[in-house]
């Protein structure tokens, strides 16, 4: 009969979660989830599996909380231009956050994709087409609306933003300034907007 978990698992994935974001996959260890998760190896294994499982549910937990909000906050925006400023502000968030620093988890596996099996990989995938659909879905609702001309392309723009997220998520990563983010985000927001609503 298996023992009782004597520890909070949402908070144990979280530790295992800021590990992975600092790391990768392949530079986590072990030994490292140990020391990060303050448990012991036959712990792990009899709680999550192996490391593999143990990402999965780590990505699991990712997508049901931070990504979830993500895609709520562009669903749930008054404006197509309310709902980009606030995704790209939540790409800085997510680097520059206290208590979960790191970027975005969904983006920097997709970069290290070649260290996870077909499943995972499909799951990432899965999650980044999600986000350019309900951008898309966003940039139609705009163009209706009136708040950008007739002529724009909904799913062109979606993957321009998409595009945008994965390469700030990337600079950040890299130790740009939060300030120059935030400044290349306000400028993108306007480059979308700041156009002619006829020709």
């Amino acid at each position: 009969m298996p023992k009782p978990k004597t520890f909070d698992e949402y908070e144990v994935l979280k530790k295992a979660k800021i590990l992975f974001l600092e790391r990768g996959y392949e530079g986590t260890s072990i030994q490292a989830l140990e020391d990060a998760m303050e448990l012991k190896r036959p712990s792990i294994y009899n709680a999550f599996g192996n490391k593999r499982a143990l990402f999965d549910l780590v990505l699991k937990q990712y997508m049901d909380t931070e990504l979830s909000r993500f895609m709520q906050a562009i669903e749930n925006a008054s404006t197509c231009r309310q709902a980009i400023q606030g995704v790209l502000d939540e790409v800085i968030h997510l680097h520059f956050s206290e208590s979960l620093p790191g970027g975005c988890l969904i983006v920097l596996s997709l970069l290290e994709i070649y260290q996870h099996d077909e499943e995972t990989a499909a799951t990432l995938r899965g999650a980044l087409a999600t986000l350019q659909k309900v951008l898309a879905q966003k940039f139609e609702n705009a163009i209706v609306d009136g708040e950008l001309p007739p002529h724009t392309e909904a799913k062109t723009k979606a993957d321009e933003v998409v595009a945008l997220i994965t390469g700030m998520s990337v600079m950040a990563k890299a130790n740009i300034s939060k300030k120059r983010l935030e400044e290349l985000a306000s400028n993108s927001v306007s480059q979308i907007f700041d156009v002619p609503l006829s020709a």
